[in-house]
């Protein structure tokens, strides 16, 4: 079991049973019927609030007697039927204005997503187009015609075509026996 010393309570506990004691735990009760430093900080301030309400009654000014103004009968009702008409107005507005700023905001929502959406399926499709110029770029016949061609055999590339022809720029081809180029 806990030690009453460490369990006093504390100003909020205390105020709650200056107002109403029943609001405390059970165990805040319990421990404010048994401590007695508890019980007279409980009354301490029951006396402070009560020497406070006092000093208010002595410094307060007296009321003084309400002036009420005769209405007619018809006055009352010309009124009320004109505050009526404003408060119907003013809840009309209110609403609307509800409306407007409630459909505004999911139009903004949806427009803001529908341009994300937008903007994210162009960029799909400028990279897909990019691919296929960069296939393009590399090898402009289509994979059918690759084999008919023989473009498809690694092996096949530009340096050994020059091997196979090679090329007449400048370059001495043969001779033959008396030294003349052929």
């Amino acid at each position: 079991m806990m030690n009453q010393e460490d369990t006093h309570l504390n100003k909020d506990q205390l105020l709650r049973a200056v107002v109403d004691e029943t609001d405390l735990p059970a165990s805040a009760r319990d421990h404010l019927s048994s401590c007695p430093l508890c019980r007279t900080e409980k009354e301490s301030f029951e006396q402070h609030l009560a020497r406070l309400g006092q000093m208010v009654e002595r410094l307060a000014p007296s009321p003084s007697k309400t002036v009420k103004i005769p209405v007619r009968e018809s006055t009352q009702r010309h009124r009320s039927r004109y505050w009526n008409w404003r408060v119907h107005l003013a809840a009309g507005v209110a609403v609307a204005a509800l409306i407007i700023v409630v459909y505004g905001s999911i139009m903004v929502k949806t427009t803001r997503e529908t341009r994300l959406a937008s903007l994210t399926e162009e960029m799909w499709n400028d990279d897909r187009l990019m691919t296929e110029i960069g296939v393009l770029s590399e090898n402009a016949l289509p994979l059918f015609c690759l084999d008919i061609s023989g473009e498809s055999d690694p092996g096949f590339n530009e340096e050994f075509v020059e091997f196979v022809v090679p090329s007449i720029d400048g370059d001495v081809v043969s001779h033959n026996r008396k030294g003349v180029l052929c």
